[in-house]
C-alpha cells in the first residue's frame, strides 16, 4: 500500500504539520500559516451549519477549503504527494492519507472539507485518486479479514430507535436479498444496560461491523464514553469508549472489523470522534464516525449506500475508505452533510474484507432451502472439535413423524376431541391412550413408523454420521436411522447400543453391538466394562422403538406422557455397570449439539436436565432450533434456567438446511 502519514498538532493558536512516506520519505515540520486555530474554527462552524440546514458549503466556506488545502500540501508535502500518487497510480492503486491527529479539538475539525484550489467541488475526502483516514498508534496487528459468504452487522441502539433500526434495514434490503449482507438481531434500549450489552455481545454470531446508533459523550474524568438507555430510576447510564474496545476485542476479535457510530439526533457535536480513535485503537480495524448528528433519512441514505459500496461486487469494494469517498461523491450535491461521517484507521490498509473467494448467495434461495448463505460460527466452532449429539424425534424430516401427529389428530376429532393443533406428539399419543387403550396406540405406531423402517437414511442423518466422532451420544428416533448411517459410515470402530428393555421382561435394558470389521448386530449379554470412547461409538436410544437388526425387533417405544415419566423414573437402571460414568462423563465434558430438540416440550426438558444433572453445558454448545418455532430467544436466554445464560448458542436452521452446513465444513 502506498500511504503518507501526516502529523497535525498545534501549539496554542498555531498549526503544524509533518509527514512520512511508505517509502521512507520525510517532511519536517512546518506551520500552516496564514491558517491557525481560530481560522479552523471558523471553517468549521461554516460546515456545521450547512449540515445542520442541510445545505450546500457557502462560497466562503469553499475558499476557506482552497485556502487550508494549500496550506498543508505546499513545498515538499506537495512533491511527495505527487510522487507517491504517481507510483501508487503505476501500480493500479491509491494514495492513503493517513492524518494523524491527538488534539481533541483538531480531532473534531473535518479535515476532509479541504478543496483543491481552482476547482469546486475536489474536496480531498471525496476524490478517486486518494482515500483520506484518520490514523490511530496502536500495538495491535492489522490483517484483511477474509469474508467468503455474506457480511454480517450488528446495530445497536441504546436508545431503542426502532424506526431508525427498522429504516436502515428497509434501505439495506438490496444487499441483503443479494447474501452481501446478513442483518443480525439488534440490540436495542435495556438490553444495553448493565452486564446484558456484553452478554448478547458474547453470544452474538461474530459480526463484521456494529452499527451505533446513540449520543457520545465524556464522564467526570473527560474519558470518552457512549451513552447507554437510562435505568429503572430514570439514571442516564453510559460505558467508556475503552470498556467497550476491550469487549469487543475480547469476545469478537478478529471477526470484527468495523464500527460505525451514527450520532442521533441531539447529540453534541464532535463527542464521537475521541471515542471513535479509542475503538480504532484497540476494538476494530476501522470506525466511521459521525461528527455531527444528520436528519435520519439522510443518515439512513449514507449508510445504505456507504455499506452497498463496502460490500459489492466491483473490484475494490472491502475498501472502507474508498467507500466513503464514493459515498460522498453521490450526495455531495445535496449537502454539506457527506462530512459528517468520517474515517478512523488503525493500520496502513484500508481494505479490511478480503473478498477474493466471496461467493454470494441470496438470501432468498437460503430460505428456499439452497446452499445456506453463511456457516454460523457458534456451529462451526462446535463441529471442529469433539461433540455429543443429542438428536430429537421431531420435525418434518424425520419419517413417520409428521403421519402419526396426523393420524393422531384425525382419530381423536372424531372422538370429539378440540384444539389440537397446539399439542405435542406425547400429549396427543396421551389422550388417545387414555380413550383407546395401548392396543390401538400401538396399532397406529405400527402402521405409520413401522412402513418407513425400510426407507434409507435421511440426508441431514447421513451427514450427521460423517461429521459425528467417536464418543456418547444420545438418539430420540424410534427408527434406527443412526445407529444404520454410522454402521455404514464407520466399518472400523465398534458401536455399542443401548436402550430401554420392553416392560415385564424382568430386564432392564437392551445391549446390541455392531464390532469393528462385522456386517451384522448381535446382542451383547456380557458388555465390556469399558468402552474406548476416543475411537469407539456409544448411543443411547431413550426412546426405545425398532433395533437396528436385519430383521428388526419392536422393543417398547416410548410415545405417551405416562411412557416418558416412567422413563426417567428407570433411568437410573438403564446402563451397564460402569457405563453410565462412562457415558454422561464423557458427554458433559464436551459440548452438546442439539437437533430436533424443543424446549417447549417438557419431555425434552426433562431429558436435558438428566444428561446435564441440572447444570449447564461445561463447554458452550449449540442448539439447531426450526426457524418457525420461535424458540431461538428462549434459547438464548439460558432456556427458562435449563442452561445458563450463555452456554448454549440457538442457531435456527430446519434438519434438511442443517445437511447443507455439515456438507460445507466437511473436510
Amino acid at each position: 500500500m502506498t500511504w503518507i502519514e501526516i502529523e497535525i498538532e498545534r501549539d496554542n493558536q498555531v498549526i503544524k504539520a509533518s509527514a512520512r512516506g511508505s517509502r521512507g520519505e520525510r517532511v519536517a515540520p512546518f506551520d500552516l500559516a496564514p491558517v491557525n486555530l481560530g481560522r479552523l474554527t471558523g471553517l468549521a462552524s461554516a460546515v456545521r451549519r450547512s449540515v445542520s440546514a442541510s445545505q450546500p458549503l457557502p462560497e466562503h466556506a469553499v475558499t476557506s477549503a482552497h485556502e487550508l488545502y494549500e496550506a498543508l500540501f505546499r513545498d515538499r508535502l506537495r512533491d511527495l504527494l505527487v510522487s507517491l500518487g504517481e507510483a501508487a497510480r503505476a501500480q493500479g492503486r491509491k494514495v492513503l492519507l493517513r492524518l494523524m491527529i491527538r488534539d481533541p479539538e483538531l480531532q473534531r475539525f473535518p479535515w476532509e472539507v479541504m478543496c483543491r484550489p481552482g476547482t469546486a467541488r475536489d474536496f480531498i475526502g471525496c476524490l478517486a485518486e486518494i482515500q483520506v483516514a484518520r490514523g490511530v498508534n496502536s500495538h495491535e496487528p492489522h490483517e484483511p479479514r477474509e469474508v467468503r459468504r455474506s457480511v454480517r452487522i450488528l446495530a445497536i441502539s441504546p436508545l431503542g430507535e426502532q424506526e431508525k433500526l427498522a429504516s436502515l434495514k428497509a434501505a439495506l434490503h438490496e444487499p441483503i436479498a443479494e447474501g452481501a449482507l446478513q442483518w443480525l438481531e439488534p440490540i436495542v434500549g435495556e438490553q444495553t444496560i448493565g452486564a446484558r450489552l456484553f452478554e448478547l455481545l458474547r453470544r452474538a454470531d461474530a459480526p463484521h461491523i456494529i452499527h451505533w446508533i446513540g449520543h457520545g459523550g465524556a464522564d467526570a474524568q473527560q474519558n470518552p464514553c457512549l451513552y447507554l438507555a437510562e435505568d429503572r430510576d430514570g439514571e442516564s447510564q453510559y460505558i467508556l469508549a475503552e470498556s467497550l474496545a476491550q469487549e469487543l476485542r475480547t469476545s469478537l476479535g478478529a471477526e470484527l472489523r468495523l464500527v460505525v457510530l451514527e450520532a442521533c439526533s441531539g447529540a453534541r457535536p464532535g463527542a464521537f470522534a475521541s471515542a471513535a480513535e479509542i475503538l480504532a485503537r484497540s476494538g476494530a480495524d476501522a470506525v466511521l464516525a459521525h461528527l455531527w448528528p444528520v436528519k435520519a433519512e439522510v443518515a439512513r441514505d449514507l449508510s445504505a449506500d456507504f455499506y452497498r459500496n463496502l460490500t459489492g461486487t466491483r473490484d475494490g469494494m472491502g475498501d472502507v475508505a474508498a467507500s466513503l469517498h464514493a459515498t460522498r461523491r453521490t450526495f455531495m450535491e445535496r449537502s454539506a452533510e457527506v462530512f459528517s461521517p468520517v474515517l478512523y484507521l488503525r493500520g496502513a490498509e484500508a481494505r479490511v474484507l478480503d473478498f477474493k473467494r466471496r461467493r454470494l448467495v441470496a438470501a432468498a434461495a437460503a430460505a428456499s432451502g439452497g446452499v445456506l448463505d453463511e456457516i454460523e460460527p457458534a456451529l462451526l466452532n462446535v463441529l471442529k472439535a469433539p461433540f455429543s449429539l443429542v438428536l430429537g424425534g421431531g420435525g418434518a424430516a424425520i419419517p413417520g413423524h409428521a403421519e402419526l401427529v396426523s393420524g393422531l389428530v384425525s382419530e381423536l376429532s372424531r372422538s370429539g376431541e378440540r384444539d389440537l393443533g397446539q399439542l405435542g406428539l406425547s400429549a396427543l399419543a396421551q389422550r388417545f391412550f387414555l380413550r383407546h387403550g395401548k392396543g390401538k396406540l400401538n396399532r397406529i405406531f405400527q402402521k405409520t413408523i413401522g412402513s418407513a423402517v425400510e426407507l434409507s437414511v435421511p440426508p441431514f442423518v447421513q451427514a450427521l454420521s460423517e461429521a459425528l466422532p467417536p464418543g456418547a451420544h444420545t438418539t430420540l428416533l424410534w427408527l434406527p436411522l443412526l445407529e444404520h448411517a454410522l454402521s455404514a459410515r464407520h466399518k472400523d470402530r465398534n458401536i455399542y447400543v443401548v436402550q430401554p428393555a420392553a416392560p415385564g421382561s424382568g430386564e432392564s435394558r437392551l445391549v446390541m453391538v455392531r464390532r469393528a470389521g462385522a456386517q451384522a448386530w448381535e446382542e451383547d449379554d456380557d458388555p465390556p466394562p469399558d468402552v474406548d470412547l476416543q475411537r469407539d461409538f456409544m448411543i443411547l436410544r431413550l426412546y426405545g422403538g425398532y433395533s437396528p437388526e436385519v430383521q428388526p425387533v419392536l422393543a417398547n417405544p416410548q410415545l405417551t406422557e405416562d411412557d416418558h415419566i416412567q422413563g426417567l423414573m428407570e433411568l437410573r437402571e438403564l446402563f451397564p455397570t460402569d457405563w453410565e460414568d462412562q457415558f454422561v462423563g464423557w458427554m458433559r465434558a464436551h459440548p452438546l449439539l442439539c437437533a430436533g430438540i424443543s424446549v417447549l416440550e417438557w419431555r425434552h426438558r426433562m431429558l436435558l436436565r438428566w444428561l446435564l444433572d441440572q447444570r449447564p453445558p461445561s463447554r458452550v454448545s449449540v442448539a439447531v432450533i426450526d426457524p418457525e418455532s420461535g424458540e431461538k430467544e428462549i434459547w438464548d436466554r439460558g432456556a427458562g434456567g435449563l442452561f445458563g445464560q450463555g452456554t448454549v448458542r440457538a442457531v435456527a436452521l430446519s434438519l434438511p438446511q442443517l445437511a447443507q452446513v455439515l456438507a460445507e465444513v466437511k473436510p
